[in-house]
């Protein structure tokens, strides 16, 4: 039986929610302290939000969600990395991550747009897919100027105007169509500046597409190339090399950082011994999980607990 992991998981309507909060169709959901009040609500002090902040443990986050802050700060931590968000940032989290929610300022101004199908938004354009792949591999903070966060600002309040409006017919068409006209934003926002012309690649993005699912599936139980590339019907080689081609990276490299990033919340959850996060992740016993970790992160397992 795989395993699913010890975190709280957060689907989409375990999300706080207040007066501003605005949701269609249990799948997508508008959410913010600040537009239909005269004073942005203290987060801080929030009793919806509180449950959030004070967690001791972090939550393994179900659903696709872009936060994008307009005064103050939030500190979170999202697969183990520390964020700060602040004025003129999104902080993008994917369905998978792992993310705990640290501090909240009382002056933060915040906006939140997030779904739970990802077919909402289409991939018209490889380059574009590519590039946010690439750069949210990267890091999940990305900073904006005051035009930009205005236009995204503009496109969030037409949204909810169309949801709230009554007896309109086609909000699910309207919301889809906003929802790709944020997602070209972010491509163009994510890619790297270039002016050289690259080839599409639609097979080769739709294989990684394909082994990124396969690996978000089953990565706590294998760990082989050779299991992907047989789940997508070709050999270890070429997978190696379409994904190369493609990211940039190896899908060994792949592989590991979610292995690693698994092991590492588990460890820091201090909820489960070396030996029990060695059986959580399939290894065949905990001294050849200490030797992964360590090739991988530079110390034993004990050692990272013990530095932190």
């Amino acid at each position: 039986m795989r395993y699913t992991g010890p975190f709280s998981t957060l689907n989409l309507m375990m999300m706080p929610q207040n007066e501003n909060t605005c949701i269609y169709n249990d799948e997508f959901v508008l959410a913010d302290n600040f537009y239909s009040t005269e004073s942005p609500t203290d987060l801080s002090a929030d009793s919806a939000t509180a449950p959030f902040i004070t967690s001791s443990y972090p939550f393994k986050i179900e659903f696709t969600m872009a936060m994008i802050c307009l005064n103050g700060y939030i500190r979170a931590q999202l697969n183990l990395t520390e964020y700060e968000l602040r004025r003129n940032n999104i902080l993008v989290v994917q369905p998978g991550d792992i993310g705990q929610c640290l501090e909240i300022s009382p002056d933060c101004r915040v906006a939140i747009i997030a779904f739970s199908d990802n077919k909402l938004i289409t991939e018209y354009n490889p380059q574009g897919a590519v590039a946010i792949r690439k750069y949210l591999s990267a890091t999940s903070l990305l900073p904006l100027t005051d035009e930009e966060t205005q236009e995204i600002l503009d496109i969030y309040q037409a949204i909810r105007k169309k949801i709230q409006q009554p007896r309109f017919l086609y909000k699910r068409e309207i919301l889809t169509s906003y929802l790709q006209v944020l997602y070209c934003i972010g491509c163009q926002l994510m890619s790297p500046t270039s002016t050289q012309e690259t080839k599409p690649q639609n097979r080769k993005t739709q294989i990684f597409d394909h082994f990124m699912q396969l690996l978000k599936e089953h990565y706590t139980t294998q760990r082989k190339i050779g299991f992907y590339a047989d789940k997508l019907c070709m050999t270890p080689k070429y997978l190696s090399q379409v994904i190369h081609a493609v990211s940039g990276r190896h899908a060994g490299d792949w592989i590991r950082d979610y292995v690693i990033l698994e092991a590492k919340a588990l460890l820091k959850s201090r909820q489960y011994t070396i030996q029990q996060v060695s059986d959580m992740l399939n290894f065949p016993n905990q001294s050849f999980f200490g030797t992964y970790f360590k090739k991988t992160v530079g110390c034993s397992p004990l050692t990272y607990l013990n530095e932190r």
